[in-house]
C-alpha cells in the first residue's frame, strides 16, 4: 500500500473506530439499564410485601375488635323484688331469714336503657322466682329473637352468676326452663308492683320514715348488688311454680336501681341450700345471697 493510498483510508478507519465506540456505549447503557429493572422491580415487591401484611393484620386485629364489641353491654335500670321474709330481709342485712328458715325471692330487672353489642335492649325486663324447687328464670316476651339470645346471656351472667367466659354454654342450658311472659313491672314514689303471668304477682307500700313523707332506704344491703334499697311491705305475694306455692302478704320488698355491665363481678355461682340462706356459715359462703331453697 503507497502512502497516498494508507492517508486515503485513514478517515474511514477512524469512522469505523467511532462506530464501534458508540455501538460499545450503547451495549453498556441497555445492560445497565437492563440491571436497573431488575433492581428496580425487586425493590418495589419488597416494598409491596410489607404493605399486603399489614392489611392484613389490620383486617384481623379490626374482625378481633368488632368480635370484642360484639360482646360488650351494659345494662340499667330499676330492681324490683320481694320475698318471704318478714319487714326488713335480714337477709339484706347479713343475717339468716326470719321469721322462717327459707327466703324465697320474687324480682325482676326492668332496663330503661340497655344493650349488647349492637342489640338495645331499652324497656325489656328480665328476672326470676327462686323457690324451693329452683328457679322459674323469665324475660320480656316482646323481645326479638336477638334480644332474647343478649337477655339469656345477661341472665346467665347476672342471675346464675357464672363468669363471662361460662356464660354462653350457660345461657344454652337454662334456654329450655326460660319463661317468656308479658311482665308488668311498676314503681313510683309509694309502692311498686310486679306481675308475671304464669307464674305470679305482687304489690308492695313503702314504708315511710319518721317524717312519713319519704320512704326508708337502706344503703349498702348484702343481698342485691343495688347501692340504695327502699324497704316496702307486700299487700299481696302469690306465686305457683309446679309444686310451689306462696300466698302471703306484709313481707318484704325492695326498690332500687342498678347499673351493670360485662366488668361486673356478679359473684360465683350459685348453690341451692334447701331453705339455709347463704350469709349463713354452714353453707361456707357457697350460696345463694338472696336465700335458695
Amino acid at each position: 500500500m503507497s502512502t497516498n493510498e494508507f492517508y486515503a483510508d485513514a478517515p474511514r478507519m477512524e469512522r469505523k473506530g467511532v462506530w464501534r465506540s458508540v455501538i460499545r456505549l450503547a451495549l453498556a447503557l441497555l445492560v445497565m439499564c437492563a440491571i436497573g429493572a431488575g433492581v428496580f422491580a425487586a425493590f418495589h415487591l419488597t416494598l409491596r410485601r410489607p404493605s399486603v401484611d399489614m392489611r392484613g393484620a389490620e383486617a384481623s386485629a379490626a374482625s378481633e375488635a368488632s368480635s370484642t364489641s360484639a360482646n360488650l353491654w351494659a345494662i340499667r335500670g330499676a330492681l324490683t323484688e320481694t320475698c318471704t321474709c318478714s319487714v326488713p330481709c335480714t337477709c339484706n342485712f347479713g343475717e339468716q331469714p326470719s321469721p322462717n328458715g327459707y327466703c324465697y325471692p320474687f324480682y325482676s330487672y326492668h332496663i330503661q336503657k340497655g344493650n349488647y353489642g349492637d342489640v338495645s335492649l331499652d324497656d325489656l325486663h328480665f328476672g326470676s322466682a327462686d323457690l324451693k324447687s329452683g328457679r322459674t328464670m323469665f324475660i320480656d316476651e316482646r323481645a326479638s329473637e336477638r334480644q332474647r339470645e343478649a337477655l339469656r346471656l345477661i341472665v346467665a351472667r347476672i342471675i346464675e352468676r357464672v363468669p363471662a367466659t361460662d356464660a354462653e354454654a350457660k345461657a344454652k342450658e337454662i334456654t329450655p326452663r326460660i319463661l317468656y311472659a308479658a311482665v308488668r313491672q311498676e314503681y313510683g314514689d309509694r309502692n311498686n308492683h310486679l306481675e308475671v303471668p304464669g307464674l305470679g304477682q305482687f304489690s308492695a307500700n313503702y314504708v315511710l320514715g319518721m317524717d312519713k313523707s319519704q320512704p326508708i332506704v337502706v344503703r349498702n344491703n348484702t343481698t342485691w348488688r343495688i347501692r340504695d334499697t327502699t324497704k316496702a311491705k307486700t299487700t299481696i305475694y302469690r306465686i305457683k311454680a309446679g309444686k310451689d306455692v306462696i300466698d302471703l302478704k306484709d313481707t318484704n320488698s325492695n326498690q332500687g336501681e342498678f347499673e351493670y355491665t360485662d366488668k361486673t363481678d356478679f359473684g360465683a355461682p350459685a348453690r341451692w341450700n334447701c331453705g339455709a340462706c347463704a350469709n349463713d356459715k354452714s353453707a361456707d359462703g357457697r350460696g345463694e345471697q338472696m336465700c335458695g331453697r
